[in-house]
């Protein structure tokens, strides 16, 4: 029965539109290359300043995009083409390639919206209502545009081999339900890499499948009229502790159906059944193909990933020395320590560098564990990595002691780097600002380097040495995961592109473009 699914799955991936495609002849949008280089440059030093998932860049353009057409004097029926305009000169769709169809596609979605923004002044908190079907607007703008059919027929059959290969603790006490939703919210998350607004979205999707596309006039007035009970749902469903936990169990898994995915489309369905049917060995060898590929493809994004986290932080860090700790020494103590201002800037981008630069991946020992378990799934078999049991999170007496040794820990160690910091000659305010950015790079760089789950199916093993420094580090990466979470609601830098830069710069590319389209027609005329 495996066999025959995995079989079906490959049909369905065969037949499916990988990529938005115009027909010969059609009109499409196009836009002149100087504003297109404008464009795409400006996106460039913006998403440098804000740390995000690279295949997200898209997605949350269209998000800022809408929001300050949102806020501007163009009608919803108007916005499709706008959007897409500005999409191809930022170059997140190829110039001369989108058909002018998609204008009319995208009107109905826009106007449905309608209902829900103006349902946004009865609700409790405005803005964050407001936020929240700008995430599923810009989301479902976004599946329209570029389809994930494949990945999303691929989400699906990995929750139903999970599914059934997870061993519930009775303690647990979740309805089948319950279990059901929060496994494909958690699946999505780590197969696809979904942000937040890709969440709501998806999961809004499971409450009101026909929702997708233009919707009836009972339908939007019945989710108008329940917002408020809706977006609660909603988080309430995407931020549940179970869906955090089934989190951590599927993120080394979802590697394996990724990869999967690979095989079956290089290989092509025929191709893909003989392999599954009567070759095992090549099977084998086509995994290993792809996943080498992937794991090649993987370390390139990584070392992107972290150069602009590198870039990112030391614009950050260089804006505030010279807005904060120079005026700071020289006010204060009437001189610049020019030491801790070295170190407060060259430290953390080399730490951050250091961390997320030095990941290893154990490729042979991954291969096999990926090949062994591409079989199970085929072949409906247990496999150690696949099959999994969820507990109930401990909260006895242990639980407590630990938590208060972890206490104990933290302020132990920041006591330490405050106190080395001291003799080096730091004063309080440099002090803090080295802990604050410590905090902060030691998580980025930990979460960096920890993606490696995304392609490593075995954990790793931790010697002694390894597991002391896991025990010390722990409370740095605590406090960097809280700071980064405070620091993305107060970046100056993207409020200031936001809100100061981007209208007027985009006015002035709209001005070049209108411009270029004038001195084309008068030459025609000659």
């Amino acid at each position: 029965m495996s066999t025959e699914r995995i079989l079906q799955l490959a049909g369905a991936v065969e037949n499916s539109n990988l990529d938005l495609m115009h027909e010969s002849g059609e009109d499409t949008i196009e836009v002149s290359v100087p504003a297109s280089t404008a464009a795409a440059l400006y996106e460039k030093v913006r998403t440098t300043l804000e740390y995000q998932e690279e295949h997200l860049l898209r997605r949350n353009a269209i998000s800022r995009i809408l929001r300050r057409l949102l806020g501007s004097d163009v009608p919803l029926e108007n916005m499709a083409e706008s959007l897409l305009t500005e999409l191809v000169w930022a170059k997140y769709l190829p110039n001369k390639q989108i058909p002018t169809r998609f204008i009319d596609t995208l009107a109905p979605i826009f106007m449905k919206y309608g209902a829900l923004f103006e349902a946004v002044d009865s609700t409790s908190d405005r803005e964050y209502a407001f936020q929240w079907i700008l995430d599923v607007l810009s989301t479902e703008v976004e599946y329209t545009l570029m389809s994930h059919e494949n990945e999303e027929l691929m989400a699906s059959f990995m929750y139903e081999q999970l599914r059934t290969r997870i061993d519930w603790d009775p303690k647990l006490g979740y309805h089948e339900e319950e279990k059901d939703l929060r496994l494909f919210i958690a699946i999505h998350q780590m197969l696809l890499k979904s942000n937040r607004s890709t969440l709501r979205y998806r999961t809004l999707i499971l409450y009101y499948s026909a929702w997708s596309g233009p919707a009836s006039a009972s339908l939007i007035a019945e989710l108008a009229n329940n917002l408020e009970k809706i977006i609660a749902t909603v988080d309430f469903q995407i931020d549940h502790p179970l869906t955090h936990q089934l989190e951590i169990k599927v993120r080394r898994k979802a590697g394996v159906f990724r990869t999967l995915l690979d095989v079956i489309e290089a290989e092509g369905y025929l191709e893909f059944q003989k392999l599954v049917l009567n070759e095992p060995d090549l099977l084998g060898r086509a995994v290993w193909k792809q996943l080498k590929s992937r794991t090649k493809l993987f370390r390139v994004r990584l070392r992107r990933t972290a150069v602009r986290a590198v870039m990112f932080l030391f614009i950050t860090k260089m804006f505030l020395a010279l807005i904060l700790e120079v005026p700071y020494d020289y006010f204060v103590h009437g001189e610049i320590f020019l030491m801790p201002l070295a170190i407060n800037i060259a430290f953390p981008p080399i730490l951050l560098a250091f961390i997320s630069m030095t990941a290893v991946i154990p490729e042979r020992r991954n291969a096999e564990d990926y090949k062994s378990a591409i079989r199970a799934i085929i072949v409906g078999a247990n496999h150690d990595y696949l099959n999994f049991r969820m507990k109930k999170p401990g909260a006895g007496t242990w639980t407590k002691i630990f938590g208060v040794f972890y206490a104990i820990l933290f302020f132990f160690v920041f006591g330490v780097i405050a106190a080395g910091l001291n003799q080096f000659g730091f004063n309080i305010f440099s002090i803090l600002l080295f802990i604050f950015f410590l905090s902060l790079v030691t998580f980025f760089g930990i979460r960096i380097r920890t993606s490696t789950k995304d392609v490593v199916l075995s954990p790793s093993r931790a010697g002694i040495v390894g597991t002391i420094f896991d025990i010390l580090v722990l409370p740095i990466v605590r406090a960097g995961q809280w700071l980064s979470i405070k620091v993305a609601k107060i970046n100056v830098f993207i409020y200031f592109f936001d809100f100061i830069i981007e209208s007027p710069y985009k006015v002035a590319i709209k001005f070049m473009e209108e411009w270029f389209a004038f001195v084309k027609e008068k030459k025609e005329e000659i």
